[in-house]
Protein backbone atom coordinates (compact mmCIF):
# COMPACT_ATOMS: atom_id res chain seq x y z
CA UNK A 1 0.00 0.00 0.00
CA UNK A 2 1.11 4.08 0.00
CA UNK A 3 3.84 5.31 2.63
CA UNK A 4 4.99 8.87 2.70
CA UNK A 5 8.69 9.56 4.11
CA UNK A 6 9.97 12.40 4.90
CA UNK A 7 13.75 13.07 4.11
CA UNK A 8 15.81 15.96 5.28
CA UNK A 9 18.90 16.38 3.00
CA UNK A 10 22.23 15.93 5.03
CA UNK A 11 23.96 19.10 2.44
CA UNK A 12 21.20 21.99 2.64
CA UNK A 13 18.74 20.85 5.35
CA UNK A 14 15.99 20.76 2.72
CA UNK A 15 12.54 18.77 3.50
CA UNK A 16 10.91 16.90 0.97
CA UNK A 17 8.28 14.03 0.94
CA UNK A 18 8.88 10.08 -0.89
CA UNK A 19 5.80 8.73 -1.90
CA UNK A 20 6.13 5.04 -2.30
CA UNK A 21 3.44 2.72 -3.44
CA UNK A 22 3.52 -1.51 -2.60
CA UNK A 23 1.03 -3.64 -4.39
CA UNK A 24 1.17 -7.32 -4.58
CA UNK A 25 2.53 -8.98 -7.75
CA UNK A 26 4.12 -5.42 -9.10
CA UNK A 27 7.10 -3.34 -8.67
CA UNK A 28 7.38 -1.02 -5.81
CA UNK A 29 6.71 2.89 -7.65
CA UNK A 30 8.23 5.54 -6.00
CA UNK A 31 7.91 9.59 -6.60
CA UNK A 32 9.75 12.65 -4.17
CA UNK A 33 7.54 15.67 -4.00
CA UNK A 34 8.43 19.11 -2.13
CA UNK A 35 4.81 18.77 -0.28
CA UNK A 36 3.18 16.20 2.01
CA UNK A 37 0.39 16.92 0.11
CA UNK A 38 1.43 16.61 -3.20
CA UNK A 39 2.92 13.43 -2.27
CA UNK A 40 -0.51 11.83 -0.79
CA UNK A 41 -2.44 13.24 -3.91
CA UNK A 42 0.08 11.15 -6.40
CA UNK A 43 0.28 7.80 -4.09
CA UNK A 44 -3.72 8.09 -3.95
CA UNK A 45 -4.28 8.62 -7.22
CA UNK A 46 -1.73 5.97 -8.31
CA UNK A 47 -3.10 3.32 -5.65
CA UNK A 48 -6.87 3.54 -6.60
CA UNK A 49 -5.39 3.35 -10.67
CA UNK A 50 -4.33 0.20 -9.61
CA UNK A 51 -6.59 -1.39 -7.76
CA UNK A 52 -9.56 -0.53 -10.13
CA UNK A 53 -7.29 -2.19 -13.14
CA UNK A 54 -7.45 1.71 -14.31
CA UNK A 55 -3.47 1.04 -14.97
CA UNK A 56 -4.10 -1.00 -18.16
CA UNK A 57 -7.16 -0.59 -20.26
CA UNK A 58 -8.45 -4.12 -19.21
CA UNK A 59 -8.44 -6.17 -16.85
CA UNK A 60 -7.57 -9.11 -19.43
CA UNK A 61 -4.01 -7.66 -19.71
CA UNK A 62 -3.24 -8.70 -16.37
CA UNK A 63 -4.88 -12.51 -17.18
CA UNK A 64 -3.77 -13.16 -20.93
CA UNK A 65 -0.22 -14.80 -20.93
CA UNK A 66 2.05 -13.06 -23.41
CA UNK A 67 2.94 -16.84 -25.01
CA UNK A 68 -0.94 -17.49 -25.69
CA UNK A 69 -1.23 -14.24 -27.16
CA UNK A 70 2.23 -14.88 -29.30
CA UNK A 71 0.24 -17.88 -31.07
CA UNK A 72 -3.06 -15.48 -31.96
CA UNK A 73 -0.06 -13.04 -33.34
CA UNK A 74 1.29 -16.05 -35.53
CA UNK A 75 -1.91 -17.23 -36.68
CA UNK A 76 -3.68 -13.98 -37.49
CA UNK A 77 -1.05 -11.10 -38.08
CA UNK A 78 2.57 -12.40 -38.80
CA UNK A 79 2.92 -13.83 -41.81
CA UNK A 80 6.64 -13.40 -42.12
CA UNK A 81 8.36 -16.86 -41.60
CA UNK A 82 11.46 -14.82 -41.12
CA UNK A 83 9.76 -13.88 -37.41
CA UNK A 84 9.07 -17.17 -36.24
CA UNK A 85 12.89 -17.70 -34.28
CA UNK A 86 12.42 -13.86 -33.00
CA UNK A 87 8.75 -14.93 -31.63
CA UNK A 88 10.15 -18.04 -30.15
CA UNK A 89 13.06 -16.11 -28.38
CA UNK A 90 10.89 -13.89 -26.89
CA UNK A 91 7.82 -16.53 -25.62
CA UNK A 92 10.64 -18.87 -23.90
CA UNK A 93 12.23 -15.42 -22.35
CA UNK A 94 8.65 -13.92 -21.02
CA UNK A 95 7.42 -17.84 -20.03
CA UNK A 96 4.79 -17.63 -17.89
CA UNK A 97 4.52 -13.64 -17.79
CA UNK A 98 1.35 -11.64 -18.24
CA UNK A 99 1.48 -8.90 -21.25
CA UNK A 100 0.61 -6.85 -18.33
CA UNK A 101 3.64 -7.99 -16.73
CA UNK A 102 6.05 -6.99 -19.56
CA UNK A 103 7.65 -3.66 -18.83
CA UNK A 104 10.01 -1.50 -20.36
CA UNK A 105 12.74 -2.47 -18.13
CA UNK A 106 12.25 -6.06 -18.73
CA UNK A 107 12.83 -5.72 -22.65
CA UNK A 108 15.41 -3.87 -22.10
CA UNK A 109 17.13 -6.48 -19.88
CA UNK A 110 16.01 -9.53 -22.48
CA UNK A 111 17.63 -7.04 -25.19
CA UNK A 112 21.19 -7.13 -23.61
CA UNK A 113 20.98 -10.80 -22.65
CA UNK A 114 20.18 -11.67 -26.54
CA UNK A 115 23.10 -9.40 -27.90
CA UNK A 116 25.67 -11.16 -25.24
CA UNK A 117 23.96 -14.64 -25.66
CA UNK A 118 25.75 -17.22 -28.49
CA UNK A 119 24.12 -19.27 -30.70
CA UNK A 120 25.58 -22.27 -33.10
CA UNK A 121 24.70 -23.16 -36.97
CA UNK A 122 25.69 -26.57 -36.96
CA UNK A 123 25.87 -29.38 -34.73
CA UNK A 124 28.72 -31.29 -32.88
CA UNK A 125 30.99 -33.06 -35.64
CA UNK A 126 33.65 -36.27 -34.92
CA UNK A 127 36.98 -35.71 -36.27
CA UNK A 128 39.26 -38.56 -35.11
CA UNK A 129 36.73 -40.17 -33.01
CA UNK A 130 36.48 -36.96 -31.11
CA UNK A 131 33.52 -34.53 -31.04
CA UNK A 132 34.13 -30.97 -31.68
CA UNK A 133 31.80 -28.39 -30.83
CA UNK A 134 30.14 -26.18 -33.98
CA UNK A 135 31.53 -22.54 -33.95
CA UNK A 136 30.19 -19.88 -31.32
CA UNK A 137 28.32 -16.95 -33.00
CA UNK A 138 26.96 -13.85 -31.66
CA UNK A 139 24.24 -12.19 -32.65
CA UNK A 140 25.03 -8.44 -34.23
CA UNK A 141 23.13 -5.01 -33.24
CA UNK A 142 21.40 -5.13 -36.38
CA UNK A 143 20.07 -8.67 -35.44
CA UNK A 144 18.89 -7.30 -31.97
CA UNK A 145 17.20 -4.61 -33.57
CA UNK A 146 15.15 -7.16 -36.14
CA UNK A 147 14.02 -9.19 -32.57
CA UNK A 148 13.16 -6.04 -31.24
CA UNK A 149 11.31 -4.78 -34.27
CA UNK A 150 9.18 -7.82 -33.97
CA UNK A 151 7.97 -7.67 -30.06
CA UNK A 152 7.71 -4.14 -30.74
CA UNK A 153 5.16 -4.68 -33.46
CA UNK A 154 3.42 -7.41 -31.64
CA UNK A 155 2.97 -5.31 -28.84
CA UNK A 156 1.47 -2.45 -30.85
CA UNK A 157 -0.92 -5.01 -32.48
CA UNK A 158 -2.01 -5.51 -28.86
CA UNK A 159 -2.44 -1.61 -28.43
CA UNK A 160 -3.89 -0.55 -31.52
CA UNK A 161 -6.32 -3.67 -32.60
CA UNK A 162 -6.53 -5.67 -29.30
CA UNK A 163 -6.93 -2.57 -26.95
CA UNK A 164 -5.39 -4.14 -24.09
CA UNK A 165 -2.42 -2.37 -23.15
CA UNK A 166 -2.66 1.42 -23.53
CA UNK A 167 1.29 1.80 -24.04
CA UNK A 168 3.84 -0.37 -25.63
CA UNK A 169 6.65 -1.21 -23.68
CA UNK A 170 8.75 -1.31 -26.42
CA UNK A 171 8.69 2.35 -27.47
CA UNK A 172 11.22 3.57 -25.03
CA UNK A 173 13.71 0.87 -25.71
CA UNK A 174 17.00 2.07 -27.30
CA UNK A 175 18.65 0.18 -30.17
CA UNK A 176 21.72 -1.57 -30.87
CA UNK A 177 24.59 0.12 -32.74
CA UNK A 178 24.49 -1.29 -35.81
CA UNK A 179 27.46 -1.65 -38.05
CA UNK A 180 27.72 -0.07 -41.23
CA UNK A 181 26.75 -2.70 -43.77
CA UNK A 182 29.80 -4.34 -45.53
CA UNK A 183 30.05 -4.49 -48.89
CA UNK A 184 32.69 -7.52 -49.78
CA UNK A 185 32.43 -9.24 -52.95
CA UNK A 186 34.69 -11.64 -54.81
CA UNK A 187 37.57 -10.28 -57.40
CA UNK A 188 37.46 -12.56 -60.70
CA UNK A 189 40.60 -14.03 -59.81
CA UNK A 190 38.80 -15.08 -56.29
CA UNK A 191 35.70 -16.65 -57.74
CA UNK A 192 37.74 -18.38 -60.33
CA UNK A 193 40.24 -20.16 -56.96
CA UNK A 194 36.74 -20.54 -55.07
CA UNK A 195 34.91 -22.11 -57.59
CA UNK A 196 37.94 -24.38 -58.38
CA UNK A 197 37.98 -24.89 -54.52
CA UNK A 198 34.52 -26.24 -54.29
CA UNK A 199 35.31 -28.70 -57.19
CA UNK A 200 37.59 -30.17 -54.77
CA UNK A 201 35.50 -30.15 -51.80
CA UNK A 202 34.70 -33.41 -49.28
CA UNK A 203 30.61 -32.26 -50.26
CA UNK A 204 30.42 -31.91 -54.19
CA UNK A 205 27.29 -29.91 -53.88
CA UNK A 206 29.10 -27.11 -52.56
CA UNK A 207 30.21 -26.40 -55.87
CA UNK A 208 26.49 -26.06 -57.03
CA UNK A 209 25.20 -24.18 -54.09
CA UNK A 210 27.91 -21.32 -53.84
CA UNK A 211 27.06 -21.18 -57.87
CA UNK A 212 23.64 -20.70 -57.50
CA UNK A 213 24.96 -18.13 -54.78
CA UNK A 214 26.79 -16.17 -56.99
CA UNK A 215 24.31 -15.86 -60.09
CA UNK A 216 20.69 -15.60 -58.17
CA UNK A 217 21.84 -13.23 -55.26
CA UNK A 218 19.43 -15.48 -52.91
CA UNK A 219 20.89 -15.81 -48.96
CA UNK A 220 22.01 -18.99 -47.80
CA UNK A 221 18.78 -20.28 -45.86
CA UNK A 222 16.31 -19.50 -49.27
CA UNK A 223 19.03 -21.58 -51.22
CA UNK A 224 19.95 -24.69 -48.68
CA UNK A 225 15.98 -25.22 -47.88
CA UNK A 226 15.25 -25.22 -51.83
CA UNK A 227 12.86 -28.47 -53.01
CA UNK A 228 13.27 -29.94 -56.44
CA UNK A 229 9.60 -29.22 -56.40
CA UNK A 230 10.45 -25.42 -56.61
CA UNK A 231 13.04 -26.12 -59.39
CA UNK A 232 11.55 -26.09 -63.23
CA UNK A 233 14.67 -26.88 -64.99
CA UNK A 234 13.28 -26.49 -68.77
CA UNK A 235 12.06 -23.02 -67.71
CA UNK A 236 15.12 -22.19 -66.33
CA UNK A 237 13.87 -21.09 -62.47
CA UNK A 238 13.41 -21.41 -59.00
CA UNK A 239 10.48 -20.55 -56.69
CA UNK A 240 11.17 -19.51 -53.00
CA UNK A 241 8.67 -19.35 -51.29
CA UNK A 242 10.04 -18.41 -47.62
CA UNK A 243 11.84 -15.28 -47.99
CA UNK A 244 12.82 -12.87 -44.85
CA UNK A 245 10.88 -10.31 -46.48
CA UNK A 246 7.62 -12.84 -47.19
CA UNK A 247 7.19 -12.08 -50.83
CA UNK A 248 8.05 -15.27 -52.96
CA UNK A 249 10.46 -14.91 -56.05
CA UNK A 250 11.99 -15.96 -58.70
CA UNK A 251 15.46 -16.92 -59.41
CA UNK A 252 16.23 -17.29 -62.70
CA UNK A 253 18.46 -19.90 -63.73
CA UNK A 254 21.52 -19.74 -65.79
CA UNK A 255 25.02 -20.50 -67.53
CA UNK A 256 26.78 -23.21 -65.25
CA UNK A 257 24.21 -23.11 -62.40
CA UNK A 258 21.41 -24.63 -65.00
CA UNK A 259 24.21 -26.92 -66.01
CA UNK A 260 25.27 -27.90 -62.67
CA UNK A 261 21.63 -28.32 -61.35
CA UNK A 262 20.95 -30.54 -64.16
CA UNK A 263 24.01 -33.03 -63.80
CA UNK A 264 22.99 -32.71 -60.10
CA UNK A 265 19.27 -34.44 -60.80
CA UNK A 266 20.85 -37.17 -63.33
CA UNK A 267 23.49 -38.26 -60.80
CA UNK A 268 20.42 -39.22 -58.14
CA UNK A 269 19.91 -35.66 -56.56
CA UNK A 270 16.48 -36.35 -56.98
CA UNK A 271 15.75 -38.77 -54.79
CA UNK A 272 15.75 -36.80 -51.81
CA UNK A 273 13.01 -33.79 -52.03
CA UNK A 274 15.77 -31.49 -51.63
CA UNK A 275 18.30 -30.00 -53.84
CA UNK A 276 20.58 -29.83 -51.04
CA UNK A 277 20.17 -32.82 -49.19
CA UNK A 278 22.68 -34.15 -46.25
CA UNK A 279 24.86 -36.50 -47.80
CA UNK A 280 24.34 -38.53 -45.05
CA UNK A 281 21.17 -39.73 -46.14
CA UNK A 282 19.46 -38.35 -43.58
CA UNK A 283 15.94 -36.44 -44.22
CA UNK A 284 15.87 -32.48 -44.04
CA UNK A 285 18.25 -30.36 -45.94
CA UNK A 286 21.93 -29.55 -45.27
CA UNK A 287 22.35 -26.73 -42.96
CA UNK A 288 25.25 -27.38 -41.30
CA UNK A 289 27.89 -27.69 -44.37
CA UNK A 290 30.23 -24.61 -42.61
CA UNK A 291 32.89 -27.02 -42.50
CA UNK A 292 32.94 -28.04 -46.03
CA UNK A 293 32.45 -23.98 -46.94
CA UNK A 294 35.60 -22.45 -44.53
CA UNK A 295 37.73 -25.42 -46.25
CA UNK A 296 36.86 -24.17 -49.85
CA UNK A 297 37.65 -20.67 -48.70
CA UNK A 298 40.82 -22.09 -47.15
CA UNK A 299 42.00 -23.88 -50.02
CA UNK A 300 41.33 -20.99 -52.32
CA UNK A 301 43.39 -18.32 -50.03
CA UNK A 302 40.46 -16.22 -49.95
CA UNK A 303 40.23 -14.84 -46.13
CA UNK A 304 38.16 -12.56 -44.64
CA UNK A 305 34.82 -13.60 -46.71
CA UNK A 306 31.26 -15.42 -45.05
CA UNK A 307 28.88 -16.77 -47.32
CA UNK A 308 26.59 -13.67 -47.39
CA UNK A 309 28.90 -12.04 -49.13
CA UNK A 310 28.30 -14.31 -51.99
CA UNK A 311 24.71 -12.67 -52.37
CA UNK A 312 26.99 -9.01 -52.46
CA UNK A 313 29.30 -10.14 -55.37
CA UNK A 314 26.11 -10.85 -57.27
CA UNK A 315 24.78 -7.36 -56.52
CA UNK A 316 28.06 -5.91 -57.47
CA UNK A 317 28.55 -7.75 -60.48
CA UNK A 318 25.00 -6.04 -61.29
CA UNK A 319 26.12 -3.28 -60.69
CA UNK A 320 29.13 -3.24 -62.60
CA UNK A 321 27.40 -4.77 -65.29
CA UNK A 322 25.19 -1.86 -66.22
CA UNK A 323 21.90 -3.00 -64.00
CA UNK A 324 20.02 -0.06 -61.86
CA UNK A 325 19.27 0.07 -58.35
CA UNK A 326 15.90 -0.96 -58.86
CA UNK A 327 17.09 -3.84 -60.87
CA UNK A 328 19.17 -4.96 -58.04
CA UNK A 329 16.75 -4.43 -55.63
CA UNK A 330 14.74 -7.11 -57.65
CA UNK A 331 17.34 -9.32 -58.21
CA UNK A 332 18.01 -9.30 -54.42
CA UNK A 333 14.53 -9.22 -53.04
CA UNK A 334 14.76 -5.61 -51.73
CA UNK A 335 10.90 -4.37 -50.92
CA UNK A 336 12.98 -0.69 -51.13
CA UNK A 337 15.99 0.52 -53.13
CA UNK A 338 17.21 1.80 -50.25
CA UNK A 339 19.17 -0.91 -49.34
CA UNK A 340 20.56 -1.58 -52.67
CA UNK A 341 22.15 1.70 -52.45
CA UNK A 342 25.24 0.34 -50.81
CA UNK A 343 26.12 -0.67 -54.60
CA UNK A 344 25.53 2.75 -55.71
CA UNK A 345 29.13 3.71 -56.39
CA UNK A 346 29.92 0.48 -58.86
CA UNK A 347 27.21 1.51 -60.94
CA UNK A 348 28.66 5.69 -61.49
CA UNK A 349 30.81 4.69 -64.79
CA UNK A 350 27.34 3.63 -66.28
CA UNK A 351 25.56 6.71 -65.38
CA UNK A 352 28.29 8.59 -66.64
CA UNK A 353 28.40 6.57 -69.84
CA UNK A 354 24.49 7.45 -70.46
CA UNK A 355 24.87 11.24 -69.58
CA UNK A 356 27.16 11.61 -71.57
CA UNK A 357 25.93 9.97 -74.71
CA UNK A 358 22.57 11.95 -74.32
CA UNK A 359 24.20 15.17 -74.05
CA UNK A 360 25.79 14.10 -77.32
CA UNK A 361 22.61 13.20 -79.02
CA UNK A 362 20.77 16.31 -77.98
CA UNK A 363 23.71 18.72 -78.29
CA UNK A 364 24.40 19.53 -75.02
Amino acid sequence: MASIQRIVSPLTKDISYRAQVRVKGRPPESKTFPNRKDAKEWAGTLESAITDARYFPSRKAQRTLFAELVERYRRDVQRDPSRGAHLDWWKKRFLGLTIAEITTDKVAEARDALMAQTFTRAKPRTVKGEKVPPKQYHRTGATVNRYLATLGHFFTTAVKEWRLLDRNPVRDVSKKKEARGRVRFLSDAERDALLEACTQSNWPTLHTLVLMAISTGARRGELVKLKWADVDLKAARAIVHETKNGDPRVLPLVGRTLTTLRELKLQGGAQSEWVFQQPSGLPGPYEGFDAHWYAALKRAGIQNFKFHDLRHSCASYLAAGGASLLEIADTLGHRTIAMSKRYSHLTQTHKIAAIEKMAQEKGL
